[in-house]
């Protein structure tokens, strides 16, 4: 079954130059969660299960409900403050949970 995370970051950049950069950046950590970048909308990054074989396992994935949104907003003290919203299955979990594993590639610092 599906478990949530949720990691919270700031960037230096303006939301703008930090989606646009992370659309880039979070492709392969996406990945080694089993997620994908499937739409990109203001402010906005959203992940689905990637493309697999056989299909009836990214079915399986896209049930359960497994997704990663990650939102820009303006931080308080000029920057971005990124949050990374999501479920993934429980093998997943622990790596994405991890603060780490989404700051190294976007360059960013963890919060709390």
């Amino acid at each position: 079954m599906a478990s949530k995370f949720h990691v919270q970051l700031t960037m230096r950049e303006s939301p703008g130059e930090a989606q646009a950069r992370a659309a880039t950046a979070l492709t392969e950590p996406a990945r080694s969660v089993g997620l994908r970048l499937t739409n990109r909308g203001a402010g906005t990054l959203e992940f689905k299960p990637r493309v697999q074989f056989p299909f009836v396992l990214m079915l399986y994935h896209t049930l359960s409900g497994e997704k990663m949104s990650v939102s820009f907003t303006p931080a308080d003290d000029g920057g971005t403050s990124v949050s990374i919203d999501g479920t993934v299955g429980g093998g997943s979990l622990p790596l994405a949970s991890d603060p780490e594993h989404w700051s190294g590639p976007l360059g960013a610092t963890v919060v709390g």
